[in-house]
């Protein structure tokens, strides 16, 4: 249903009553989402900024958006050291993904949930922050955000952006809405050339292309040093079933126990962490051996009969991704369009996935190109192309050097970007 930009900015704050329902719903597995709902609908007080410190705002709605901003924050912070930073997001673990973050200078980084998109709330949001520049990760676009941005005369940065085809069709059906909004757009960074023609068709400027920020995240040393004494601990290789998603666990638990090796330890990781108790409920329901990651103070306390360690800790991706030996990546065999390759493949982890990667299209054609990421048909047959690499070392090391070469070979998003806001920044 198209809908004009008008009718967009009247209908949403009819709408409050029902995000206020949502959240409660939300809440009953995730009860962060009770939190700050001031700032949600604005009814409170957004972070001022700091005398004589401009401010530059960048919105990251979850954890994988949010991620990608590290290098991007980095590299803001050491070019303008007067220049604070004010995070925003819309999630729980977005915000406690962006408090590790803002740990890098807590003196210049603030944090706050951005409120939904009416024109009060966006109105209020930019006149208490007061940013000289707006920077909206991926494809977060709320058109009366965009519009006050406009009127107060902030420019406004699409980053890391992109499109897939998925997205970009349902972003057609409400046409004058979104190239009403995508217009207002000062600059775009596009991740590929096919995102840049998608955003072009639904009316941004042309976009620089810059590659994904993603690519650049290092992994900790920390998180290296404690997957590398954990692997020595264990003694035995490890499957990563990385970022699951809803109807994924069952079917690889249940083929799972047609095809466990007995001196593999599987490293199952749900992307949502208020699905821990549901997915364990599947592990215990199959009669797989498993403990859970919270319950180990160290890798001495993983029992030698234990088969499943269900993954059910935050801020851990990297040494999940490291203590691996091969990842399989959750989101792809189911219609979710998969989940970041990108991770793994930086420390040297090969990747297969499923039939579903919309969301990381090129990246994954480009990965099995170079080869250090496999796709296969279904969950079946990832846990026996894992199987076999596994058991031959040579086609490991090969898939190896290959991952890394691969994620390696994208580095430089971060630099490419900042060109951009450097024409936009006037301060």
């Amino acid at each position: 249903m198209n809908i004009s930009p008008k009718a967009y900015r009247r209908l949403v704050p009819c709408l409050m009553p029902l995000a206020a329902l949502y959240l409660l719903w939300r809440a009953r597995k995730q009860s962060d989402y009770l939190k700050h709902w001031g700032e949600r609908f604005a009814w409170t007080d957004f972070p001022d900024p700091r005398p004589n410190h401009p401010r530059i705002w960048i919105h990251a709605v979850s954890v994988g958006e949010t991620n990608a901003t590290r290098p991007l924050v980095q590299a803001i912070l050491k070019e303008w050291p007067q220049c604070d930073i004010l995070l925003t997001h819309m999630t729980p673990t977005g915000r406690d993904t962006g408090a590790k973050i803002k740990a890098l200078a807590p003196e210049r980084i603030q944090q706050c949930f951005l409120p939904y998109d009416a024109p009060y709330a966006m109105e209020k949001f930019l006149r208490q922050t007061q940013p000289k520049l707006g920077i909206v990760m991926e494809t977060e676009v709320w058109p009366t955000l965009l519009e006050e941005a406009r009127r107060k005369g902030i420019p406004m940065l699409l980053a890391n952006a992109r499109l897939s085809e998925k997205s970009f069709n349902q972003a057609m059906k409400a046409e004058d809405l979104m190239r009403d909004a995508m217009g207002k757009f000062t600059a775009v960074c596009a991740q590929s050339p096919k995102d840049a023609e998608r955003l072009v068709t639904i009316g941004t400027k042309e976009p620089e292309i810059t590659g994904s920020l993603k690519f650049d995240i290092q992994a900790p040393m920390a998180a290296l040093e404690k997957a590398s004494y954990w692997k020595t601990i264990i003694g035995r290789p490890v499957v990563l079933l990385a970022s699951t998603r809803a109807g994924e666990e069952e079917v690889l638990i249940n083929e799972l126990r047609q095809c466990v090796q007995p001196d593999v330890l599987y490293l199952l990781v749900p992307r949502h962490p208020q699905r821990f108790d549901e997915v364990e409920a599947v592990v215990k329901g199959s009669g797989l051996r498993y403990q859970r990651r919270s319950t180990l103070d160290c890798p001495s306390d993983l029992l030698a009969e234990t088969q499943v360690l269900i993954g059910d800790s935050m801020g851990e991706m990297f040494f999940y991704c490291a203590l691996a030996d091969v990842t399989l990546m959750g989101g792809s065999f189911k219609p979710f369009g998969c989940q970041n390759v990108i991770e793994p493949a930086s420390v040297g982890v090969p990747v297969i996935v499923g039939p579903s990667t919309f969301n990381f299209a090129q990246v994954v054609e480009e990965g099995k190109r170079i080869g250090g990421i496999f796709q296969v048909e279904d969950e079946r047959s990832a846990l026996a192309s894992a199987h076999a690499l596994l058991d031959d070392h040579q086609a490991w090391q090969s898939a190896h050097e290959k991952a890394l070469a691969f994620s390696q070979a994208f580095i430089g998003a971060t630099e490419r970007t900042m060109k951009v806001i450097r024409t936009l920044w006037k301060n």
